[in-house]
């Protein structure tokens, strides 16, 4: 599958930024409203990044564990939870409430996020030159103008989010830090294992005009 925009949360960033300016803005306005994108970008990945290096963490410790270094799987899953309790990444400003898979009282954030074309995507000069339009749009926070781009050159587009249950993981990791502290090392690998499974892939197709 060849891959328009990979990992970071761009896509999912422009859609919760606000419409471009209208014609009629004044300069100042334009300025105000490209650096509220810019500041919600920011923020967005703060939240990515500090969720992505949980799970990080976490599947490092289930690694440790394997290889027989509990003293290394206690670190990494300390660090795990330390980011997880973090909450200067506000993480309920970029929790995502229409998951098609849901937990009762819990909030999916998105950690991850990849947009890709469809997979009988036939590159020809009219379809590269929709894709450059596309990324060009998608550069200046026009995410809608970016997807209608591509649809109306026949081009469809698959969003694959990555959402992570954050109290559910919260819980997990600190399970597996009492487990570890106890010498039950099996047992906190499958606690750990838990929490990758409870990662959500939320897809949405973008399927393209006829």
């Amino acid at each position: 599958m060849k891959k328009l925009i990979l990992a970071g949360l761009l896509a999912t960033m422009m859609s919760s930024a606000p419409v471009l300016a209208a014609a009629t803005a004044t300069p100042a306005q334009t300025a105000a409203a490209t650096a509220q994108i810019q500041k919600e970008a920011a923020d967005v990945m703060q939240v990515a990044v500090q969720g992505a290096n949980a799970m990080r963490d976490i599947q490092f410790a289930r690694l440790a564990l394997f290889h027989g270094e509990p003293a290394s799987a206690k670190k990494l899953t300390d660090d795990a939870a330390t980011l997880l309790k973090d909450d200067s990444a506000d993480w309920k400003k970029f929790v995502k409430t229409d998951a098609k898979a849901k937990m009762i009282d819990d909030q999916y954030v998105i950690i991850n996020a990849t947009v890709a074309l469809s997979e009988d995507y036939i590159a020809t000069p009219a379809k590269e030159s929709a894709i450059k339009s596309a990324n060009e749009k998608m550069a200046k926070g026009d995410q809608k103008g970016a997807m209608d781009t591509l649809r109306l050159a026949g081009i469809g587009v698959m969003e694959n989010q990555y959402l992570m249950p954050l109290n559910q993981t919260r819980k997990a990791v600190a399970q597996a830090q009492k487990l570890l502290a106890d010498g039950k090392y099996y047992e906190a690998n499958l606690v750990l294992k838990g929490a990758e499974d409870g990662i959500v892939v939320d897809s949405e197709m973008f399927a393209a005009s006829n």
